[in-house]
C-alpha cells in the first residue's frame, strides 16, 4: 500500500513580495522509511490546484499520477513543492518584465520578484526542512499557461538552479481577439543553457495560447542548439484545451521525461490537413509518438516520404510547402513504425473565416456587458450575446460559457457539463443556451 502523504504549510511568508501563501508538500512512500534517502524535487506553480479542486478550477491530482507512475517503475520517488498563487497578484508575480513595455493587465509586473522569492525563500526553506537532492540535475520546474511562462523565463534565468523546465501552455502572448494583435508577454532566449525542457500546447485553446506561438519558441530553441527528443520535447496535444483537466491528464509524460526513462516508441499518430493551399494558410502536420512508457511527444525530427513530391513537399519538422494541385500520399517513417495522410492541394486556402456565434442565456443572469465562450461575446439584446466574427481558420475552442472566473454554465439542476467545442471553418453558425450559472444555483438544487 503507497503511503505518499501531503503536508500543509500555511501562509508562508515572503519577504521579498510581502505577502503569505500556502504551499504543499508531496511526500513519497518511503520518506519515512528510509531517513538516509534524498530526492529530486519538482516545484509547481498555481499550488492551490495540484493536488486538490475548488469553485474556479479542477484538479491535476499530482499525487495520484506520481503514485501511479512510481508504483509502475517508470520514474523515480520525488518530492513535489506545490507553491500556491496570491489571488490578487497571480498574473504580476507570474510575468518578467514586459520586452515590449506595453501594460495589458494594468499591472506591475513582478516576475523577478517571484524568481527571487522561489530562489531565494523556497527553496532554500525545502532543501533545509526536507532531505532533497538540491542540485539543479535533480531539480524541475513546472507550471501552466502563466505559470509555464514563468517556468520558462525562470528556468533560463536560473540555470544554475533549475536542471528541467516543464511549459505546458505557456502564455508567450496576448492576442487582442478584435484586431488578432499579437502582445508578447516575454523575450524569447536564444542562448543555449543546459536545461531539459518540455514544452507543449493543446490544439483547442483558440485564442488563449495559441500553438503558432509555442511553436515559434519552440522553433527558437532548435536554432539555439537544443535536440527535439532528446533536451527538449514538444508537443502539441490534440483534442485538448486550457483547463487543469487537460494538463492533469498528460503531466505524466513530463514526469516521466525529467524522472524516469521514455522507454520505446510503439505507435504513432499522424494529424494533419486533409487539404492544404498553394497560397494562403500555412500547415503542419502532427506526428504523435507514442512510447511503451506511456509517454509522448510531437516529432519535430521526423523522416518522411511523399508519394508525389512535384506535389507537395514535407520538412523533417512537419512543414506542408506545396507546390502544384493534386493529391498525395504522405508517410512518416521512424524505425519500423509507420503513418499515412492522404493530402489534397489546392491553390488556395484562406487564413480566415466567418463565424456566426449566439448565447442566450436565463432571465435571472445578472447583466454584463461580455459573455465568454470561446470567444468574447457582447450583449445583442436582453438575455442574447453574440455577433460575427472573422476568425483564424482551423483553430479550435474548447470552453464552458462563462460570466468570468467562477460564474461558468451548469446544467439546469447545477451540475457540471461537458466542455463545448468547435472547430473554426466555413459558414459556421453556432447557436447555444445556458440552463444555470454555477454561482446563482437555487437552494433547493443544491445538494
Amino acid at each position: 500500500m503507497n503511503l505518499s502523504r501531503l503536508i500543509a504549510i500555511k501562509n508562508f511568508y515572503s519577504s521579498i513580495l510581502n505577502n503569505k501563501r500556502d504551499m504543499f508538500i508531496y511526500l513519497p512512500d518511503s520518506y519515512e522509511k528510509n531517513e538516509e534517502k534524498r530526492y529530486p524535487v519538482l516545484y509547481m506553480h498555481d499550488g492551490q490546484h495540484m493536488f486538490f479542486e475548488d469553485q474556479k478550477g479542477e484538479s491535476w491530482d499530482i499525487h495520484t499520477t506520481v503514485d501511479a507512475l512510481v508504483s509502475q517503475g517508470k520514474m523515480k520517488e520525488i518530492i513535489v513543492v506545490a507553491i500556491s498563487h496570491v489571488e490578487d497578484t497571480r498574473i504580476s508575480e507570474y510575468m518578467h518584465a514586459n520586452p515590449e513595455g506595453h501594460n495589458i493587465f494594468n499591472t506591475t509586473n513582478q516576475g523577478e520578484l517571484y524568481e527571487e522569492f522561489l530562489t531565494q525563500e523556497v527553496k532554500p526553506y525545502i532543501d533545509k526542512e526536507y532531505r532533497t537532492l538540491p542540485d539543479k540535475y535533480n531539480t524541475a520546474l513546472m507550471g501552466s499557461s502563466a505559470g509555464g511562462l514563468v517556468s520558462y523565463n525562470i528556468g533560463f534565468r536560473q540555470s544554475a538552479t533549475f536542471g528541467m523546465v516543464g511549459a505546458l501552455c505557456p502564455f508567450f502572448v496576448s492576442v487582442d481577439p478584435r484586431t488578432m494583435e499579437d502582445r508578447w508577454l516575454s523575450r524569447v532566449y536564444t542562448e543555449k543553457k543546459d536545461l531539459k525542457i518540455w514544452m507543449d500546447v493543446g490544439d483547442a485553446e483558440g485564442f488563449t495560447v495559441m500553438e503558432k506561438h509555442v511553436r515559434y519558441v519552440a522553433d527558437v530553441l532548435i536554432k539555439s542548439g537544443y535536440r527535439p527528443g532528446y533536451d527538449l520535447m514538444y508537443y502539441l496535444a490534440v483534442n485538448s484545451g486550457h483547463s487543469q483537466k487537460d494538463w492533469a491528464a498528460r503531466v505524466h509524460a513530463p514526469l516521466i521525461y525529467f524522472f524516469g526513462e521514455i522507454g520505446t516508441p510503439v505507435r504513432v499518430d499522424l494529424h494533419g490537413p486533409e487539404a492544404v493551399g498553394i497560397d494562403g494558410l500555412k500547415q503542419t502536420l502532427n506526428a504523435v509518438v507514442h512510447f511503451n512508457s506511456g509517454f509522448m511527444m510531437t516529432d519535430l525530427d521526423a523522416t518522411y516520404d511523399v508519394g508525389d513530391p512535384d506535389i507537395l513537399e514535407v520538412t523533417k519538422d512537419g512543414r506542408l510547402i506545396p507546390k502544384k494541385a493534386g493529391n498525395t500520399l504522405v508517410t512518416y517513417r521512424n524505425n519500423n513504425l509507420t503513418a499515412h495522410l492522404e493530402i489534397a492541394v489546392v491553390p488556395h486556402i484562406s487564413d480566415t473565416v466567418t463565424v456566426n456565434l449566439s448565447v442566450k442565456v436565463p432571465a435571472f443572469t445578472p447583466d454584463t456587458d461580455m459573455l465568454y465562450a470561446g470567444i468574447e461575446l457582447p450583449k445583442i439584446q436582453e438575455g442574447l450575446y453574440g455577433g460575427t466574427f472573422e476568425v483564424p481558420r482551423g483553430i479550435s475552442f474548447e470552453f464552458r460559457i462563462s460570466r468570468g472566473l467562477g460564474m461558468h454554465e451548469t446544467d439546469i439542476q447545477g451540475r457540471e457539463i461537458p466542455y463545448r467545442k468547435f472547430t473554426t471553418d466555413d459558414g459556421l453558425i453556432l447557436n447555444y443556451e445556458v440552463d444555470q450559472w454555477v454561482d446563482l444555483i437555487p437552494e433547493n438544487c443544491k445538494r
